[in-house]
């Protein structure tokens, strides 16, 4: 019985000084992370990749926009097994649909 109070103890007191260490070491290590994201250096590139990333959907957007919109009426020609190019040659809208 002396035995396993004694390790009891022993894992209580090795617990508690544990974790002391381990918030102390997550503290500096938080403490450098946030050092390292707020230097200026860090800040200037993610500006710099925010800006490509804009100038890139300003460029590509409406490329995107034109091939998804085929994509969606190709699907939709496909579900409802017709061609939107006959119904709208007969003066209606796209697969028969009226306004």
């Amino acid at each position: 019985m002396r035995m396993k109070a004694a390790f009891l103890l022993g894992g209580a007191v090795g617990y508690v000084l544990g974790t002391r260490a381990g918030r102390q070491q997550f503290e500096k290590i938080r403490t450098q992370a946030q050092r390292l994201w707020e230097d200026p250096r860090v800040q200037e590139g993610i500006a710099d990749v925010e800006q490509r990333a804009s100038d890139l959907v300003k460029e590509k957007g409406p490329e995107i926009k034109e091939k998804v919109t085929g994509a969606v009426r190709s699907a939709n020609d496909a579900v409802r097994g017709g061609d939107s190019d006959d119904s709208e040659a007969a003066g209606g809208k796209p697969n028969g649909t009226t306004a």
